[in-house]
């Protein structure tokens, strides 16, 4: 009897033991997995700020070029540069060639998440009359916006400002914006440009195909002589109700950094050259973004 108990007990604590030793695997598992995250983490935030070093020192080397050349900007361009062995671009583009998301009317709005988002055209609408109801002073909503108590009955976090937008991101505070509408349209929108019309010289492609009404083969001839650098454009088939030739005196300046793995980090900053802008510089710094990654450096827009 006793044999057999004492059999029982180094069997239980054989048992115990190898419990023991599997929960401790278990933990070392874990902490080398969190190791290695948290070694990723700090890896990846390094080698963004080092791509944000390079990109502004590229949008200074292009900055220079435009106040010894300013003519040679009024419309949006794509320049290569290189700084340190390192080949970026940088794509120059004047504000009045994005959408403003304190000046554009609900109908551009609607027209660009159509067409740029690919939303259904009802819920572009709703979204449009949200953006102006989140942006106007009073709090009476549009026929198909959103005030104060729509926001609480959604249970959203956010509440209409009932002014400006301060920053780009701003928009996902508008109640059915979701970061995947966002994502599509970030670069196309701007809260530092005060015009509510477009620029078809200086707007990107996507905004010119917006304004052609989807007409791809328009919005590519109208491109292609612009980039040529053609300043005389036909722009007869575009919607001239949002159209504005004027020249702007503030650009956003976009650095697409290589990664080295086909992707790239971006690095923005948008800028004021008007005669008075800085007492010191020929430009006045308006807003400097964090980098971001963008899947294809071959998709960078030239």
């Amino acid at each position: 009897m006793r044999g057999a108990s004492r059999q029982r007990q180094q069997a239980y604590a054989l048992v115990a033991v190898m419990w023991m030793v599997s929960a401790l695997m278990i933990l070392v598992s874990a902490l080398v997995f969190q190791a290695r995250t948290e070694i990723r983490i700090v890896s990846a935030g390094r080698d963004a700020q080092t791509a944000a070093t390079h990109g502004d020192a590229a949008i200074q080397l292009v900055l220079a070029a435009m106040a010894a050349d300013p003519s040679a900007f009024l419309y949006r361009r794509s320049l290569e540069v290189e700084f340190e062995g390192k080949g970026m671009r940088v794509v120059v583009t004047p504000l009045n060639g994005l959408v403003s998301l304190n000046s554009a009317p609900a109908v551009l709005f609607e027209a660009l998440l159509v067409r740029v988002a690919g939303l259904d055209p009802g819920f572009a609408r709703v979204l449009a009359e949200r953006i102006i109801d989140w942006r106007d002073t009073d709090s009476d909503p549009q026929p198909r916006g959103a005030e104060a108590p729509d926001y609480v009955a959604a249970g959203s976090s956010f509440r209409p400002r009932n002014g400006p937008f301060e920053a780009p991101e701003d928009l996902l505070q508008v109640l059915g914006v979701d970061l995947e509408t966002y994502d599509k349209i970030r670069d196309l929108i701007t809260v530092d440009g005060g015009s509510a019309l477009t620029n078809p010289l200086a707007a990107p492609q996507e905004i010119l195909l917006v304004l052609a009404q989807g007409n791809a083969a328009v919005a590519d001839r109208i491109a292609a002589a612009r980039d040529a650098g053609q300043v005389q454009l036909d722009t007869t088939s575009l919607m001239q109700e949002f159209i504005d030739q004027s020249p702007s005196s503030r650009f956003r300046l976009q650095a697409f950094v290589p990664t080295g793995d086909g992707k790239a980090i971006v690095r923005t900053q948008v800028i004021d050259a008007s005669p008075t802008s800085s007492p010191r510089l020929p430009w006045r710094v308006i807003r400097v973004e964090p980098p971001y990654g963008v899947g294809e450096i071959s998709g960078a827009p030239r």
